[in-house]
């Protein structure tokens, strides 16, 4: 989800997830254009300083109606480009670093087309993380709402360094944790905190989805309600640091 470093760090880093929904039949070429052609652009731009990160994931996990649209190998999925800035001033002057591909990569302009439906785009705000070093393979990203974001985010600190001495020992398949709040949009009601745990193997993932969570557990953490969505995906494509 974020950059690959060993240990931690403090910053205010800005995420973006801008989802698209690419229908069973156009995901061999969507996917085949974004790994081998749009990710040398992504790396350009973080080659140029435009920003630290770029990934593309695929929703593999939970397979029901997400947005209004069926998330199933068999009619088509979610996926979600994931670009992380190392502040806002970087979020705001990066501009539109793809254009111009085809000329830059010396490809017609119709070898990149294909056919997507756009979803949203949410921004959030990287609070706290802690990387192991191995780069993440699948992703769990849990979400929620909380009246008191800054409670949330307070109460993560213990899990860090429980996650931390899980890394360390190469315990559970764990390569990474991150938690933060979102800031657009910003709407009060809808999903405003959230962590992401990165594993190694699709295993690994599911096996932490199978955790008995606890009403007090949740109460404490400033979110009575829980984690109400949460989503597993599958590492496409990303750039290197």
């Amino acid at each position: 989800m974020t950059l690959l470093i060993a240990g931690s760090f403090s910053y205010a880093q800005i995420t973006v997830y801008h989802l698209v929904y690419v229908e069973s039949s156009e995901q061999p070429k969507f996917e085949s254009v974004e790994k081998n052609y749009m990710s040398k652009m992504a790396q350009k731009a973080v080659k140029d300083g435009k920003f630290a990160y770029w990934a593309l994931e695929k929703f593999i996990h939970p397979m029901v109606p997400i947005g209004g649209k069926l998330n199933s190998a068999l009619i088509g999925n979610w996926y979600q480009f994931v670009i992380v800035y190392p502040d806002v001033t970087s979020y705001l002057n990066a501009g539109p670093w793809w254009e111009g591909a085809g000329d830059a990569l010396g490809v017609s302009q119709e070898l990149l087309s294909y056919t997507t439906e756009q979803g949203g785009m949410y921004v959030w705000e990287i609070e706290d993380s802690v990387f192991g070093t191995q780069a993440a393979k699948y992703s769990l990203y849990n979400f929620g709402f909380a009246e008191e974001p800054q409670t949330f985010l307070d109460s993560q600190k213990p899990y860090k360094k429980d996650f931390e001495t899980q890394m360390k020992k190469n315990q559970n398949g764990r390569a990474g944790w991150v938690v933060g709040h979102r800031i657009s949009p910003k709407n009060f009601g809808e999903h405003n905190v959230m962590t992401w745990d990165g594993f190694l193997t699709l295993e690994d993932a599911i096996n932490h989805l199978t955790y008995k969570e606890s009403k007090k557990g949740y109460s404490a953490q400033g979110m009575s309600g829980g984690f109400d969505f949460r989503v597993v995906a599958e590492k496409i494509a990303e750039t290197t640091n």
